[in-house]
């Protein structure tokens, strides 16, 4: 069987560090002002809490299920207009009913784990904003998305998110982009070196990538910083460009990164994508002076 990435390691558990992702999540906006403006520009705490949620059985999650073995699997599906349209929807949802929403996008995840882990179903592609990707990968990356948007809620609100939750944020970066640097045939070998946790991976010509969890810090190309900065960077919450300027992060090896910029050109939804090209370029530009 090929590696896909996390979903395919005897030696992480991904049905743990998902749930416990959604249940940190849940537990930071449990009793939160849900009316605090956040940086997303016209969004409330509400809107990201409430964009998570699924509501009369639709959400995110349910919408990539429905591609599988369809030749919508191979269109990229456009979350913002998903998102306007909930939002809309609910708009006067109250505080119980949108937890109760999100609540049961976490009892959702947790189905889709607890039935397709080790099977070949948790392989099979499904459509996402990035294109096709492995269900088990999809249901990965959203560590990712939960550990951005409780930043996004703890710059509102003044909270604090769980490290736990940020790392595992960084793992699922690894993984996800590992699958797309796969997926477009890149072989490369590139390290995401957080503080919280060092992870990297390897992708291969042959649409297979392996993800491993680093003793210490990560060698060859990467990138190093807090789980913080580099999930805001890799988003375009933070400007990379000067994170690594303010030595916030620090890149090794920066041929081996740019590398994977074939992605960041053939994934139109790339979270941050623009920003990271130009970043791309810019910082091509200074290491090469």
């Amino acid at each position: 069987m090929t590696d896909k990435g996390l979903a395919t390691s005897d030696a992480y558990d991904l049905p743990a560090a998902v749930t416990a992702s959604w249940d940190a999540f849940i537990a930071l906006v449990a009793d939160v002002d849900l009316s605090a403006r956040t940086r997303l520009d016209g969004w409330t705490v509400r809107d990201v809490v409430l964009h998570l949620g699924t509501w009369d059985g639709e959400s995110s999650l349910r919408a990539a299920l429905e591609t599988r073995g369809t030749d919508a699997v191979d269109t990229p599906l456009d979350p913002d207009a998903v998102n306007a349209a909930m939002i809309v929807a609910h708009g006067d949802a109250s505080a119980d009913e949108i937890l109760a929403a999100l609540q049961a996008s976490r009892d959702a995840v947790v189905e889709v784990l607890s039935s397709t882990v080790g099977t070949a179903a948790g392989l099979e592609p499904v459509a996402s904003q990035l294109g096709p990707v492995p269900l088990l990968t999809l249901v990965h990356a959203g560590c990712y998305e939960l550990a951005l948007h409780a930043l996004d809620v703890a710059d509102a609100v003044r909270a604090d998110v769980d490290p736990r939750l940020l790392a595992s944020g960084v793992a699922a970066l690894a993984d996800t982009t590992g699958c797309l640097a796969a997926r477009e045939g890149i072989e490369a070998s590139v390290g995401i070196d957080a503080d919280e946790a060092s992870w990297a991976f390897a992708s291969r010509a042959d649409g297979g990538w392996t993800v491993d969890l680093v003793e210490g810090s990560a060698h060859g190309p990467r990138v190093s910083g807090s789980a913080e900065d580099l999930l805001e960077a890799s988003a375009g919450r933070a400007d990379p460009v000067r994170l690594v300027t303010l030595r916030h992060l620090k890149v090794k090896h920066l041929g081996g990164l740019l590398a994977l910029t074939p992605i960041i050109d053939q994934v139109p939804g790339l979270p941050g994508g623009r920003g990271l090209k130009t970043a791309a370029k810019t910082l091509g530009g200074l290491f090469n002076r």
